[in-house]
């Protein structure tokens, strides 16, 4: 019954995707024009994939716009030509224009699955666009996980990102609280976050490495954490390096004696 379902979605998902132009295939880095917002720069992969800089952003196009979805809210462009136009608000009145390179080749890998990850990804827009924020996103918790868990059956690795987070929340008493506290409780890795972060993984999103470790460690499971950010690391994935990098300063600064107080003399 759920493999029928999904099949249900993912049809219904390509019936909406023939009415309009969705794709990834935009490649390329932008360079912002003036100093309207504070993103500098966009480089595209041409598989649906933002690099060098942005963590878990990924874009789709849709007739002449580009829908950027980075880890925390959604970026809006109008395309034109070799220029990408800021219309939602943390782009708003930027332009950004295609930087050419004689040496730029085409990055474009395996385009059916890209056209798979690019329609399913304007779906999953299309169906939690007006779930974004935390009032909406409490509010509407269990459509939103349940959309993302749907999503992520059908391959869609930001999806099992959100899911992810998500259960994370639900499985974790205390999470909004004293995370240290949180170690104390002893808690045992909840099998389905494990899964979900595998699903990632097997989705070709290195991510899944960071998210997994970050949960370990949480949890007070230190050398889990580093053991599975290693794995990441040896799989080229920069968020668990700089995962460890953040965790290892921390601990050090710590460790570190702490200077006494000098009380200042008072003035006769």
């Amino acid at each position: 019954m759920k493999k029928l379902l999904v099949l249900i979605s993912t049809i219904s998902i390509m019936g909406n995707a023939w009415g309009q132009k969705v794709d990834n295939a935009l490649q390329g880095y932008f360079e912002e024009q003036g100093n309207e917002t504070f993103y500098k720069s966009f480089n595209f992969d041409g598989n649906g994939k933002i690099v060098d800089g942005f963590k878990s952003s990924y874009y789709f196009t849709r007739n002449d716009s580009l829908i950027v979805i980075p880890d925390k809210d959604v970026f809006v462009f109008k395309i034109k030509k070799d220029k990408l136009i800021g219309i939602s608000d943390w782009v708003k009145n930027g332009v950004w224009i295609r930087k050419k390179d004689s040496t730029e080749v085409n990055n474009r890998v395996n385009p059916v699955e890209a056209q798979k990850r690019a329609v399913l990804l304007a779906g999953y827009y299309d169906k939690t666009k007006n779930m974004s924020g935390l009032d909406a996103l409490f509010s509407n918790a269990n459509d939103y996980t349940r959309i993302s868990e749907d999503f992520c059956n059908q391959g869609l690795a930001k999806a099992c990102l959100n899911a992810f987070g998500l259960k994370m929340m639900e499985y974790t008493p205390g999470f909004f609280g004293d995370h240290e506290k949180i170690k104390e409780k002893k808690l045992k890795p909840h099998p389905e976050l494990i899964e979900l972060s595998q699903k990632m993984i097997n989705l070709g999103e290195t991510e899944g490495y960071n998210i997994l470790g970050a949960y370990y460690h949480l949890l007070g499971l230190r050398e889990k954490a580093f053991e599975t950010w290693k794995e990441g690391e040896k799989h080229g994935d920069p968020a668990s390096m700089l995962s460890m990098g953040l965790i290892e300063v921390g601990e050090e600064m710590d460790k570190a004696p702490k200077s006494p107080s000098i009380k200042k003399k008072k003035k006769k």
